[in-house]
């Protein structure tokens, strides 16, 4: 029995002892094969991206012409959902989105590590982050790469050359165009990086997966990449990351990468960039809404904005954080406020433009004659009335006649270009456009120019101070998309009224 129990023990001994030697071999293994820092030249050095050979050789590299279908064909279902989603980024443009689609172009390290900063909720530098750095610098070739087998093959053109839409980097059109689209390099980068980087910081896989998801959708808010590059794109970033799980020196070197990002979060390195505006961009999402919350509107003469600017500056004293009068509050007399469907704004342009074209609307004099509000909560949005005559009465119902077909009963606050971030608020704000025809149509119509936001306490004191009332003017028209506070805030389509 004793013997037996020696003979375990030496069993149970060697065991430990092979386990410690073969943990040690398996460290030197991975010290070996790790990547020799300085040792990797760059890829392409003329390209000017930063990035380094790839850890695979060519012929290992996933085929994407094997791995994904063709694109869709011209006429298909497909081909018409890809066309669909590109006209809905259209409304996007000049927004917070599209300004971080235009700058999630550059591919250029270290800014295509940097986009991940706020994700991360650190920053990554060569400096810092050697193993991790040089990684990602090789990984980006093999991503990059295993797209150009399906790329060369179908050479599908980009969606600026059929559409004739702007393109958010428009410097960069001459070499786009000999780039073919399918699928999105792009996209197969940003989902790459995003896959390894959650490998690293597993407890913000979230952050990191959204973020690497809209980075190919910046393509298509771009114009540069319909919906189906950007989704097979994505696939074959997939497919990369996974093929380099397969090699040791990747591997090794994922290893080190890990032990210098544990060090980063440890010493509390902040990240860089402003990422509360990247969040707010981000939130607006890679499709316009399919609903737009408009304005048709009739611009006041000078007279008018006088004492608007007069009666923004009284309200912005007592209350700050209201809105100004300027380029994203223009002062304007609504006709209709409705909901409408995005794909048929060019519809309501039309429609509008030819009852406007045939109204000598230049031509109109209006009394202003009292101040007003409306309240929403414990605010009010003020603003300074005009009698209803009836040419402007009848101008009104034209308008509401001429844009019905196109008009839909409700919206979301993703309808107006960005929300108050106050539910109260948001909620009478949809709530107004929803109803407006009818409470604020036809008998119930009450032309007016809104002036700002203040306490409801303060503007009852006001409405009870004596008006001298002033005749004006409309010197022009529009149609408008809602913001905050139901404010004229982004110009969709100016008329010409000149007759």
């Amino acid at each position: 029995m004793k013997a037996i129990r020696t003979q375990n023990f030496l069993a149970a001994a060697l065991l430990a002892a092979l386990a410690f030697t073969t943990t040690i071999a398996r460290a030197t293994d991975s010290l070996s094969a790790r990547t020799q820092l300085g040792t990797i030249p760059e890829f392409h050095p003329e390209l000017r991206l930063g990035a380094l050979q790839g850890y695979l050789a060519l012929t290992n590299l996933p085929n994407s012409l094997a791995l994904i279908p063709p694109p869709p064909a011209p006429g298909s279902a497909a081909f018409a959902h890809d066309v669909e989603v590109a006209r809905n980024t259209f409304a996007l443009r000049d927004t917070p989105r599209f300004a971080l689609a235009a700058s999630d172009f550059d591919l250029k390290m270290p800014h295509f590590v940097e986009v991940f900063s706020c994700a991360l909720n650190t920053q990554i530098t060569k400096e810092n982050a050697p193993y991790l750095y040089n990684l990602l610098s090789r990984a980006f070739t093999d991503i990059g790469l295993s797209t150009y087998a399906a790329k060369n093959y179908y050479k599908r053109t980009r969606p600026f050359q059929q559409n004739g839409e702007p393109m958010a980097v428009p410097e960069a059109r001459a070499f786009l165009e000999k780039d073919p689209a399918y699928p999105s390099g792009h996209t197969a980068l940003g989902w790459g990086f995003a896959l390894i980087l959650s490998e690293l910081a597993p407890d913000r896989d979230n952050e990191i997966l959204a973020r690497g998801r809209a980075f190919g959708e910046s393509r298509i808010v771009c114009n540069h990449h319909w919906y189906s590059d950007v989704v097979w794109g994505r696939f074959m970033g997939a497919a990369t990351v996974a093929r380099l799980h397969a090699d040791p020196t990747f591997l090794a070197d994922l290893e080190a990468a890990k032990a210098e990002f544990a060090a980063l979060r440890a010493k509390g390195v902040p990240p860089t960039g402003d990422c509360q505006a990247e969040a707010a961009a981000l939130a607006l999402g890679y499709q316009a809404s399919s609903v737009t919350a408009i304005d048709i509107l009739l611009e006041p003469d000078a007279t008018m904005l006088q004492h608007c600017e007069a009666n923004n500056a009284r309200l912005l004293g007592v209350f700050p954080k209201g809105f100004a009068l300027d380029a994203s509050h223009r002062p304007h007399i609504t006709l209709i406020q409705r909901f409408v469907r995005t794909a048929d704004l060019d519809q309501v342009y039309a429609a509008a433009g030819k009852i406007l074209a045939s109204a000598n609307v230049t031509a109109m004099k209006l009394e202003a004659f009292k101040y007003y509000y409306a309240p929403a909560g414990a605010v009010g949005v003020a603003g300074i009335c005009a009698k209803p005559t009836m040419e402007i009465i009848k101008l009104q119902a034209d308008i509401i006649a001429a844009v019905a077909p196109f008009t839909v009963e409700t919206g979301p606050i993703g309808a107006f270009t960005a929300p108050q971030d106050d539910p109260a608020t948001d909620a009478a704000l949809i709530g107004y456009v929803t109803t407006f025809v009818p409470k604020m149509s036809g008998e119930n119509f009450n032309p007016h120019v809104s002036t700002g936001v203040a306490p409801t306490t303060y503007l009852d004191q006001m409405l009870a101070e004596p008006f001298e009332p002033f005749t004006f003017s409309p010197a022009g028209a529009a149609v408008y998309q809602l913001g905050p506070f139901g404010t004229a805030a982004k110009l969709l389509k100016q008329f010409n009224l000149k007759r």
